[in-house]
């Protein structure tokens, strides 16, 4: 039992969940393990997840992203599937609280942006899809808005073929899909969940 606990927090879901680029992935890896592995947990596995995933809807609001709401409801498909009545209405509850806080960010976002003449964040990101890595880092300082743009992880996924090319990432998403076979006793599909920025700055470093 303890060595299910070890290999879930070797995921590093609770930590990843409020970094803005890591959130919908955790999100979804979250998803995947209550649909495909949370009945065969212990109990004290299925606390923890369970309250990871609470967390994960409640940090909803600060994570400004439309792929953060897609991965949200992802995981709240994998609640209403996998969890039982009791833990499903808390979940469901909070759910809907943050989505409901996160409109009316969102909504405030929208007008602070309207008044400052902010470009909308999938037009920064195709914008930024054009920098190099140096000039990708230092647009993300400019402001908050550009810095969440900065940070998408399709952006530095391109930095990362740039860089080592196609071979090297095809190769870096068999890795990734190994540890977490390892990670966890039923195999989850992971070949999308790779932290691109994360994987250049450690191939970076590392040379």
């Amino acid at each position: 039992m303890r060595s299910q606990i070890e290999r879930y927090e070797k995921l590093g879901l609770r930590e990843s969940l409020p970094k803005i680029y890591r959130y919908p992935i955790a999100c979804r890896e979250i998803g995947l393990i209550l649909r495909e592995a949370y009945i065969q947990f212990p109990k004290n596995l299925q606390s923890i997840i369970f309250h990871d995933t609470l967390a994960a809807f409640r940090l909803l609001p600060q994570i400004q992203t439309q792929s953060a709401v897609s991965a949200v409801h992802f995981l709240l498909q994998s609640v209403e599937a996998a969890l039982p009545k009791q833990k499903r209405n808390m979940a469901v509850k909070e759910f809907k609280l943050a989505m409901v806080a996160h409109k009316r960010r969102t909504k405030l976002h929208h007008q602070e942006e309207k008044d400052s003449f902010q470009l909308p964040h999938d037009v920064l990101v195709h914008i930024f899809s054009f920098l190099d890595m140096q000039s990708l880092v230092s647009v993300g300082l400019v402001c908050w808005s550009w810095n969440l743009a900065a940070n998408d992880n399709h952006l530095w996924e391109l930095q990362y073929v740039v860089l080592y090319g196609n071979a090297a990432k095809r190769e870096l998403i068999k890795q990734v899909q190994g540890q977490n076979k390892r990670h966890l006793q039923d195999p989850i599909d992971t070949g999308t969940i790779t932290h691109w920025k994360e994987a250049v700055n450690g191939a970076y470093t590392g040379q």
